[in-house]
């Protein structure tokens, strides 16, 4: 079975989230890639990313999405912004954003434990905020 069919799949018994038909596609990018394009330039550790619209999961090709757990709830976690997005979930607007994110996080927490790892995850999120960005500072992408 599909890797993406079967984390979909956990996202649905673990979530409110109704059964869809499809999945996007998870395409492995170089890290490099995802620093251009999710942080905008910036060096940072994403190792996945949603852009909030299309059928494309990116993830970083470094990891073993079969055989490390961690890895592939990365994945997970990002399935479940495509699955937001497709829900009509406005993922880059603040509020609406951050609880996307914790969603997202609450979701691939509880798809670890269901496999007996507590692994953390979401450690981000404690700074996620709605305060404007002081002018000639980037805003967090």
């Amino acid at each position: 079975m599909e890797l993406c069919t079967i984390l979909l799949s956990w996202i649905i018994h673990l979530s409110d989230f109704e059964q869809v038909d499809g999945c996007p596609e998870l395409r492995s990018v170089t890290h490099e890639w995802l620093e251009t394009h999710a942080c905008r330039g910036r060096s940072c550790q994403v190792l996945g990313w949603y852009p909030g619209a299309g059928d494309v999961v990116y993830l970083d090709d470094r990891m073993d999405l079969q055989g490390d757990l961690y890895h592939s709830s990365i994945a997970l976690h990002e399935i479940v912004h495509w699955l937001q997005g497709r829900a009509g979930k406005a993922l880059g607007l603040c509020t609406a954003g951050i609880d996307a994110e914790r969603e997202a996080y609450s979701i691939q927490q509880r798809y670890l434990i269901a496999y007996g790892e507590y692994l953390p995850t979401g450690a981000v999120t404690p700074m996620l905020s709605c305060s404007p960005v002081p002018p000639g500072v980037s805003p967090p992408g």
